[in-house]
């Protein structure tokens, strides 16, 4: 008797900074994009797992590219979808995804669905309106610690660190890097995310990986 496996559902939340100061190498963080979709293409048909994906990018606007799409049809992402220019609104980033992923996500079993949401930034809040201070704070505190989120931050702008340590996001799911470090600190995340996406899911260490990892 064959004894099928056991699939899970993945619902994956990509929140990129696409303001004024992500210019300079934004190019190669589109590229390392590009390459993670594959990536997750190619691991969702491995394992028959369902991966679903959203992009969201952002600068003054928070803007939805891509809502719940399923790995296999995941486009190539281009210039007129991800581009550089704008402020950074990233308190309004980070709660307008949380609050939609968990509208759109509804409740779920740990046990066969996770949501991943991992936010990238290079800059400090400067744009926000709708989500500051407390609102913040408290959103994050209910959703960093639910059985089934994974919450990270990834920043290249030590003031952009700093604000999401005063909206008490948790220092061991945050990585940090020099401004001239955002497509290296890309590919450090497809790495990460793709070891992740071969142990089918689980909860994971997010310190940044040593040059023998990579």
């Amino acid at each position: 008797m064959t004894i099928e496996k056991e699939t899970k559902t993945l619902h994956y939340f990509i929140v990129a900074d696409a303001s004024g100061s992500m210019g300079d190498q934004i190019v190669e963080v589109r590229m390392e994009l590009n390459n993670h979709f594959k990536v997750l293409k190619e691991k969702a048909a491995e394992t028959g797992d369902t991966v679903k994906v959203s992009l969201i990018t952002f600068d003054t606007r928070i803007q939805w590219k891509l809502t719940g799409v399923l790995a296999h049809d995941l486009p190539v992402i281009t210039d007129r979808d991800y581009r550089a220019g704008g402020m950074t609104a990233l308190f309004d980033a980070v709660g307008t995804t949380i609050h939609k992923a968990a509208y759109q996500v509804g409740s779920f079993d740990p046990e066969k669905e996770s949501v991943w949401v991992m936010v990238f930034s290079d800059g400090g809040e400067n744009a926000s309106h709708e989500f500051k201070g407390r609102h913040l704070k408290a959103l994050l505190k209910e959703y960093q610690e639910k059985a089934g989120w994974t919450v990270t931050f990834t920043g290249c702008d030590i003031s952009g660190l700093e604000d999401m340590k005063a909206m008490e996001f948790r220092m061991d799911r945050t990585r940090d890097y020099q401004s001239y470090e955002k497509a290296k600190a890309f590919r450090d995340l497809n790495q990460t995310y793709t070891s992740f996406l071969e142990k089918r899911m689980s909860s994971f260490d997010f310190k940044k990986p040593s040059q023998d990892e990579l």
